[in-house]
């Protein structure tokens, strides 16, 4: 224990020294935070660090006071008085300004207008009202640039095509201290969607028209063409999408849309090597039909093989009448799994309907038939026949697809299986995961996580190793064997629990752009209601942002009576 506390120190204390070693102090007095903000971003002093030779320094430090005005009349403030020194000093320097901002250049006049059929619309009343500038207000040259996009951009998104501003006025008068804002637009006449023409033969035309988000006699709309494109983007069936408005062609405030579909390869093979300390060296191979035929439907199979666990899967996917958001999936699969607690091997018929909401939820009701022959403690072998009905649901939101350093995940699943001629247990089962990242100072950032399950059966001595809880390894506590955490029977034999509680906090440091080091605690047990004690495991973990995506590698110790004194983690893939 000493020495994991040694060495998260260690790894600390370096992330510190490497962040803050060798950084000029660059002092600004007598400014708000936005205006202190605002500063920095124009000081090109700011890019400069102790090893920059002092004649650079000393020549950008003469633009500094320039950059500082043009960064403070940005925000409104035209007559500040700046102080200003540098000091080089033991291998450095430091640049020191003393600034008073002055009085505020306020706007005084405000008119924007809007001509023509676009007047009447809500979507414009609705922006002329929530104007980012209010009479009174300070000038921001950047909010009055954001008045004239919005009305451009609207104009556009609502098919006002031909507009043109009239008149766009700014005058400031920094003796008096005051702004006066003038725009006027001429919106035109609003134009519509014509014919809509698609160049493809790969795919019925109705099918392709569930991904068209307009029709003809719509009016034309910048977002709906965007909507569409990425609609057919995403999809499983194109590999290039080209989506042209013919302005230039418009008859009667009519616009023709020409959308041009590159076909993807129809067949798609993938093979990979890999490794995962809980289950061992990991082969996989996959393939992909894009195109069964004509209305969209599409199939894939999975095959991954290792020591520990080793599965085949197949699903048959049917779009329905959004084939944006929903799905059927006919799925057909085969698992053997064998870690040192129990043996397992299931046969599984899967019906499920996929729903993806737009807010980004995924709804999954999903009917299981599975057959599954298991073994715990290695002993003694039964085979259970299940019907297990249920529903899921899933969202992920990130910032960032490969190193996310804010977003969550969250996962919730409700199965059930009544006892029946067909159906040898009877049980209910939630289980819940949830994932949240929180960015922090210096290029770093904070992961929690909690798994929780729960199980209410009469039968368990029936119930199959899969619907089981286990803890240990790299998903749920680490320092601990797969899956070796548990209830055990009268022979000392982990037989799995009722229930899992486990929550892991995680402190992760990049110190450059791909690498980074981490520290870690996670906490909890699968369990019965008789026998809850919390087991504990902590350690180090190396980060590294490769060409391939995102790979952990971890060094943990059990902090509670273990068989093994210490376990190395390692995985692939982002966190989220």
């Amino acid at each position: 224990m000493r020495l994991l506390i040694k060495i998260t120190a260690f790894f600390l204390l370096f992330t510190t020294f490497s962040v803050h070693a060798d950084h000029p102090d660059i002092s600004i007095k007598g400014l708000s935070t936005e205006l202190h903000d605002n500063v920095l971003a124009f000081l090109s002093l700011v890019q400069e660090d102790c090893q920059s030779p002092r004649w650079r320094i000393n020549k950008l430090f003469a633009k500094a006071e320039n950059q500082i005005k043009k960064a403070l009349r940005a925000l409104g403030y035209y007559q500040p008085i700046i102080k200003k020194k540098l000091i080089f000093k033991n291998h450095c320097w430091k640049a020191i300004f003393d600034i008073e901002v002055g009085k505020p250049v306020r706007v005084t006049h405000l008119t924007v207008l809007i001509k023509g059929e676009a007047e009447k619309e809500p979507a414009f009343k609705k922006l002329l009202t929530n104007l980012p500038i209010k009479k009174g207000d300070i000038l921001n040259h950047a909010l009055y640039e954001k008045i004239k996009q919005n009305l451009q951009s609207l104009a556009l998104e609502t098919g006002f095509l031909q507009n043109r501003m009239v008149k766009k006025i700014l005058k400031v008068n920094p003796e008096k201290a005051t702004a006066s804002i003038e725009l006027i637009m001429e919106s035109g006449a609003q134009h519509h969607f014509g014919n809509i023409i698609i160049d493809q033969d790969i795919l019925t035309s109705e099918f392709i028209q569930r991904y068209i988000t307009f029709k003809a006699g719509d009016n034309y709309s910048t977002d709906k063409l965007a909507e569409t494109y990425n609609a057919l983007a995403d999809s499983v069936y194109f590999s290039g999408v080209e989506i042209k408005p013919q302005i230039d062609e418009t008859e009667n405030s009519c616009v023709a849309v020409k959308i041009h579909l590159t076909p993807a390869k129809r067949h798609d093979y993938s093979i990979g090597l890999g490794y995962d300390t809980d289950i061992g060296p990991l082969g996989s191979i996959g393939y992909k039909n894009r195109r069964l035929n004509r209305q969209g439907h599409h199939a894939f199979l999975d095959l991954d093989i290792s020591p520990v666990r080793s599965s085949v899967e197949a699903n048959y996917m049917i779009p329905f009448s959004e084939p944006r958001y929903d799905y059927v999936s006919l799925g057909l699969g085969y698992r053997d799994e064998q870690p040192d607690t129990f043996r397992s091997q299931a046969a599984k018929l899967s019906l499920q309907y996929l729903h993806h909401y737009q807010n980004g939820w995924k709804q999954i009701l999903f009917f299981d038939v599975i057959r599954e022959t298991f073994s715990i403690d290695k002993e003694f072998q039964q085979t259970t026949f299940l019907l297990v009905p249920g529903v899921r649901w899933q969202n992920t939101k990130s910032n960032h697809p490969r190193r996310p350093t804010q977003g969550y995940s969250f996962d919730l699943s409700l199965a059930s299986s009544p006892e029946s001629t067909l159906s040898d247990v009877n049980f209910i089962q939630a289980t819940t995961t949830a994932k949240l990242v929180t960015p922090l100072p210096w290029y770093a950032r904070f992961i929690t996580r909690t798994q929780l399950g729960i199980t209410l059966t009469d039968n368990f001595d029936r119930l199959p190793a899969s619907y089981r809880f286990y803890a240990g390894g790299i998903d749920t506590i680490r320092g601990y064997g797969y899956k070796k955490l548990g209830p055990t029977n009268n022979r000392g034999h982990v037989i799995g629990g009722r229930m899992l509680s486990v929550a892991s906090v995680e402190y992760e440091q990049f110190i450059t752009d791909s690498w980074g080091i981490a520290s870690f605690v996670d906490a909890g047990k699968a369990y019965n209601t008789n026998n809850f004690t919390i087991k504990l495991g902590a350690g180090v973990g190396i980060r590294w942002v490769s060409p391939i995506g995102p790979i952990r590698l971890d060094f943990a110790v059990p902090l509670n009576d273990s068989d093994d004194s210490f376990q190395i983690h390692f995985a692939a893939g982002v966190q989220l």
